[in-house]
């Protein structure tokens, strides 16, 4: 079984919104979590100023068959790929759908790999991306690493 990996960028369309931005976000993540344990995928979120930087990663049907959803959701829209691949190995094996909101700029401001991501959310490179993502991939193996140390 071949893992994939596809990871987008989008626009926020403010006009399609039916709720406050937080309160859509928790009732959209709700939703995609469900989605993705039955799917198999698994991936992170994050939330850029006026975008949405998103990957994803599990078997190639059910990957794209989510970015297939995505790219109808009325509440994106200059939706943009910047990876799409098969992968070796999963970034967030036990995420369901990991998610910050970097808007206040304060992770950018102690992470120089996040500085892109507000600098010029709409142009990120596949490197920025990746370099992004593995940030917070690297962040959660360590907290789960402290939290085995500490079941001992």
């Amino acid at each position: 079984m071949e893992l994939y990996r596809a990871c987008y960028r989008s626009k926020i369309n403010w006009g399609n919104m039916r709720l406050p931005l937080p309160d859509e976000i928790d009732k959209t993540l709700l939703r995609i979590r469900r989605i993705n344990r039955k799917a198999g995928v698994t991936g992170a979120l994050l939330l850029v100023d006026q975008h949405i930087i998103q990957v994803l990663e599990g078997l190639t049907g059910p990957v794209l068959d989510t970015v297939y959803c995505v790219m109808n959701d009325p509440r994106l829209e200059a939706i943009e790929g910047i990876i799409h691949e098969p992968a070796d190995f999963r970034l967030f094996p036990n995420s369901l759908m990991f998610f910050r909101d970097l808007t206040d700029g304060l992770a950018a401001s102690k992470h120089d790999v996040l500085r892109p991501l507000l600098d010029h959310p709409a142009d990120v490179t596949r490197e920025e991306a990746y370099r992004a993502f593995g940030h917070f991939a690297q962040e959660l193996q360590e907290g789960r690493l402290t939290n085995d140390m500490l079941m001992i």
